[in-house]
């Protein structure tokens, strides 16, 4: 089986696995437990924060055939139809490389569909600020009047490039950057689970140079694990990273 790095093995799969977000984490259950999901989500925050984890466990959520306390159930068809990619109603885009207005028109005009399989139709648009302005023009009368059967989850990590016509049309949720402690604890949980001996200094090493980035702490942690035989140490840290 070929190695998976380690931020992707341990990408959140439900909301109580998502880091340092617990206000938004809550939020985001009530909201599905009463039956109350709006729209348009705005998920906006630094990188590494769990914005497009959130995302992608939103889609589940809203589309489990057995949801449990707000968190999908990530064991019936639907829910491994989202994980494996393979669910045609739930679409991934990146606005990155997506970012005309004929990209957004070919969308606006697939809309009009109801879902196929699901119970809900999810567009995340990943990067969303990367959209062209007439890009959003076109994406804001979608925003307007979507179908009942359609959700919007927009993240990006520069809010302020977001038109406010877009913004008032969205729910808004800013994530913040996850502490330099909780990152140190799930990094000592990855590290249990793959069997690699990291001691309390190296994680909080690892933990401080993420920079409040949980993917960062993971791909450091994934870097230091494969030239380290042995004690994963501070100084060992320091060494692989080559930091004075």
């Amino acid at each position: 089986m070929a190695y998976r790095a380690l931020y992707r093995k341990y990408r959140p799969q439900n909301f109580s696995q998502v880091v340092g977000q617990s206000a938004i984490v809550k939020t985001l259950q009530n909201a599905i437990i009463g039956k109350k999901t709006t729209h348009a989500y705005l998920f906006c925050g630094t990188r590494g924060t769990g914005k497009t984890s959130s995302a992608k466990i939103l889609a589940k959520a809203v589309n489990c055939e057995n949801p449990q306390n707000g968190n999908p159930c990530n064991m019936c068809a639907s829910c491994k139809a989202i994980d494996l990619g393979s669910a045609t109603d739930v679409l991934e885009i990146d606005a990155a490389s997506n970012n005309r207005v004929d990209d957004v028109r070919d969308l606006r005009d697939e809309v009009v569909y109801p879902p196929s399989v699901l119970k809900k139709r999810v567009y995340i648009i990943d990067e969303v600020h990367m959209l062209t302005t007439s890009a959003f023009n076109a994406l804001l009368k979608t925003l307007e009047e979507p179908p009942s059967y359609v959700i919007f989850i927009l993240a990006t990590t520069e809010v302020h490039k977001i038109p406010i016509t877009i913004l008032s049309r969205c729910q808004r949720f800013s994530f913040r950057r996850i502490g330099q402690d909780d990152i140190a604890a799930r990094l000592q949980y990855v590290a249990y689970q793959e069997n690699i001996d990291l001691d309390d200094g190296a994680a909080r090493v690892l933990a401080r140079l993420a920079d409040g980035g949980m993917r960062d702490g993971l791909s450091l942690l994934d870097q230091c694990a494969s030239a380290t035989v042995g004690e994963l140490s501070a100084q060992r840290v320091y060494e692989c990273l080559g930091i004075a």
